[in-house]
């Protein structure tokens, strides 16, 4: 049979990888595919070139590959052929090919299923109350750009290979002096590690502690990422009420009297989804709690430098005796959520063992990065980007809520947070948000569904709306559409 070798090997001649790969790869997957296979005979050069519209140097680049690839055997005075040794793939006509929704199905049935885990929202819209997330154009871009295109210029050899998994020692070493200064922290660089976000540090610290089986508390409302992490792990998650005041510590010990509690998770200074602050008195009960029936507190503290109505609050690590506290942070929500750079501080014991086993989910996290940040910290420009922030999202989020109050009346119900960039709204009964969020969405503008948010089954009509990434012009904007959909 005379087998179509023009029509077989296509190639472009404005792509990026040269024509000899492309003609060779080309004939490689033919050969895969069982079209070409075992002692065929493959064109002369010539012949092949002429086929092609290409020079013969070229087809000869492309025997070449492929010969050094060990795809095809030249034989003196007859010429190239695919090699010997090959399997010989039975090629299936096309009436017989397997379906590719059958082929996930069988792909699928090997494969661990993780279908609880919920994949976070692609927000195309251009206006949006998000999640809580910082406005990426206000981020330190110069600042950042000048720094880390100095480490990728002039860095020494060490700076950009392989260095240590428990973060840059620099980097480490001046943010615990930091945490110390700005949190109450008291901490060494041995009890930092740097992670590639809080979800990262969320995991090390689940990882750490959790055994298939083992209790873990969280709120009946909670961040949902982190639920989805302990149960990943095989946690059984146990929820208490959230109210004003954060999580009801008095529901802890009545839980601890009838299981052996492993963990708690909990965002003390900005409760997500609620936005409520954890007072005083629960921090000290919680902490009590921690050392007497020996759990640990994973202290999600995502936004601790957004606080708007006094100083921030120091975190439940700052009063940490006994290592129960495993603190968790990132400069994702500070700076720009690519500034994928984050940590947990605890304990050396906590810290050495989540270094092992993040030796094997990364090898290390950016060393670049981390020097740009301890750069930032030396030079003020970090604490200058924050105090400029934190003026801008104080007047968006007074004016959002304002605005809100003004346009919406008593169809959403809200409390002014205290900081963070995102309030928690109830709508009216009578206005289903997931019908209302569908249609924003066709006008632009992004809304959660509450769907993320569940107390005993039932799905409340509420959500976040971050107010941090929009000016006061985009604002207006959203909340117009916003009014309009609800009429």
């Amino acid at each position: 049979m005379k087998i179509p070798f023009k029509s077989l090997i296509s190639f472009d001649k404005s792509s990026s990888v040269p024509v000899y790969v492309q003609i060779s790869n080309a004939i490689i997957k033919n050969i895969q595919a069982g079209v070409l296979q075992t002692n065929t005979r493959l064109p002369g050069s010539r012949q092949l070139a002429e086929l092609l519209g290409v020079h013969r140097k070229t087809v000869i680049a492309a025997y070449d590959e492929l010969l050094s690839q060990n795809w095809v055997e030249t034989l003196p005075q007859k010429g190239t052929f695919v090699a010997q040794k090959l399997p010989t793939p039975n090629p299936a006509r096309l009436a017989e090919a397997i379906p590719k929704s059958t082929i996930n199905t069988i792909l699928r049935s090997r494969l661990n299923q993780n279908n609880f885990i919920a994949q976070p929202p692609n927000i195309e819209q251009r206006l949006a109350f998000n999640d809580g997330l910082p406005d990426v154009r206000l981020a330190p871009r110069e600042e950042w750009a000048r720094l880390y295109a100095h480490y990728v210029r002039y860095a020494d050899s060490l700076s950009i290979s392989y260095t240590e998994p428990q973060g840059n020692i620099r980097f480490r070493t001046l943010f615990a002096k930091h945490i110390n200064e700005t949190r109450g922290i008291q901490a060494t660089a041995e009890n930092i590690i740097t992670t590639r976000g809080s979800q990262m540090g969320i995991y090390l610290a689940g990882v750490t502690i959790l055994q298939r089986g083992d209790v873990a508390i969280v709120g009946e409302l909670s961040y949902r990422a982190a639920n989805l992490t302990f149960k990943y792990l095989g946690a059984e998650l146990v929820t208490i009420p959230v109210d004003d005041d954060g999580l009801q510590v008095d529901a802890i010990e009545e839980i601890c009297q009838r299981k052996k509690v492993k963990m708690i998770y909990v965002t003390s200074h900005h409760y997500h989804p609620t936005t409520v602050t954890l007072q005083p008195e629960r921090r000290l009960k919680l902490l009590a709690l921690a050392e007497k029936y020996q759990f640990f507190i994973v202290e999600d503290d995502y936004d601790y430098d957004y606080h708007y109505t006094n100083a921030p609050i120091l975190p439940l690590a700052s009063a940490d005796r006994y290592g129960w506290v495993i603190y968790v942070g990132s400069f994702s929500k500070q700076i720009a959520p690519t500034f994928r750079v984050g940590y947990i501080a605890a304990n050396e014991a906590i810290i050495e063992e989540m270094t092992r086993v993040r030796r094997i989910i990364d090898r290390q996290n950016d060393p670049i990065m981390e020097n740009c940040l301890a750069d930032m910290l030396v030079n003020g420009d970090l604490k200058r980007y924050s105090n400029k922030a934190l003026k801008v999202y104080k007047e968006r989020r007074d004016f959002t809520c304002q605005l809100l109050k003004d346009e919406l009346g008593d169809k959403i119900d809200f409390k002014i947070p205290n900081g963070g960039m995102a309030i928690w709204a109830k709508f009216d009964e009578h206005i289903p948000l997931l019908a209302l969020s569908e249609k924003v969405a066709k006008q632009g503008l992004y809304l959660a569904n509450g769907q993320n948010y569940k107390i005993e089954q039932a799905t409340l009509n509420a959500c976040r709306m971050g107010f941090a990434t929009m000016n006061q012009k985009e604002t207006e904007d959203a909340v117009r559409i916003l009014k309009n959909a609800i009429g």
